[in-house]
This record gives C-alpha cells, sequence and structure tokens, in this order.
C-alpha cells in the first residue's frame, strides 16, 4: 500500500496509478457463433504495473442460445494470480455463486435464448509480480452452436490498485 503524507505533492503517475478508476467499457455489442475458444474482450481490459494489487468487478450484459450456453475467465501477465468469483445464473438456470475461481479456470452461465439479455458480475483480486501487462476479461460459447453469443454494449470491467 502506498502511504501519501500531508503536505505531499503528488505526481501525476500517483494519481494515475493509485486514485483513478481503470475501467474497459464495452464501446458496441459483439457477437461470436461456433466459437468455445475463450476470446480476448478488446474493450473490457485494463493496464496493471508489475509488482502490484488490484481489486476488479465485471458487470456483464450477454445473451447466448439455450444450447450454446456461456463461458468466462481472465487473462493475466505471466506470473500474475488471479481469484474470482460470479454471481448470476449457472447452466441449470440457479442464480447464485460460483466458489473461489483462477485464470486458470472458467465458469459457466446459462444460455437464455438469442436476445435474451442476462446479466452477471463478477468480483475479484489480481497481484501482479515482476511483469507488468493487462487483465483481460474473456468470454466464448460453453457449447459450440450456430445461435449468436453475444456480449452487449455498455458491459464492463472496472478495477483500482489496492497495493
Amino acid at each position: 500500500m502506498h502511504t501519501f503524507n500531508v503536505g505531499d505533492v503528488l505526481a501525476a503517475s500517483d494519481v494515475n496509478s493509485w486514485l483513478a478508476p481503470l475501467a474497459g467499457v464495452k464501446s458496441a455489442d459483439q457477437t461470436i457463433s461456433s466459437q468455445t475458444t475463450l476470446v480476448n474482450d478488446a474493450d473490457m481490459r485494463f493496464a496493471m504495473a508489475a509488482t502490484a494489487t488490484y481489486e476488479f468487478r465485471v458487470y456483464l450484459r450477454y445473451s447466448s442460445g439455450t444450447g450454446q450456453d456461456w463461458k468466462s475467465s481472465f487473462s493475466i501477465p505471466a506470473g500474475a494470480v488471479c481469484r474470482f468469483q460470479r454471481i448470476g445464473k449457472d447452466l441449470s438456470g440457479n442464480f447464485g455463486s460460483v466458489t473461489e475461481q483462477t485464470d486458470a479456470g472458467s465458469v459457466t452461465s446459462l444460455g437464455s435464448g438469442v436476445g435474451s439479455i442476462l446479466n452477471a458480475n463478477f468480483i475479484g483480486v489480481v497481484a501482479t509480480t515482476g511483469t507488468a501487462g493487462n487483465l483481460v476479461f474473456q468470454w466464448a460459447q460453453n457449447t459450440s452452436g450456430a445461435f449468436n453469443t453475444t456480449l452487449y454494449q455498455y458491459s464492463y470491467l472496472v478495477g483500482r490498485r489496492i497495493g
């Protein structure tokens, strides 16, 4: 944790690193079909410094065919550690949260049909080591199918440095 003292003159880098929120907001709808390999989202990402700790959250607006459903995870820099939890509907359609996950796995969510927008939320922490890099939201269909899976505009990933 960085400590600021009374009378300190803050450099722009301090303000940007410690006080300004980091965010990646989905600028337009993005649609995939027949895609089960996780896709790095182009908008939902932010840069992280080396040897730092960040908290993050995701607000997700998505739709997917009832057979395709949805899966998601995060990409992190080499050597970093990521822990997160998803709150939303599971594959059975039950609302709840999953146990703690890591970037090495993915969580699955129910698809309610093309164009039927569902929401999910993620909360987590990521700690980098000696390598800086991006925290990137990833997503795909859980089962390949011809029906569209869409991540909708205004979904977002936001974080802040905490250590």
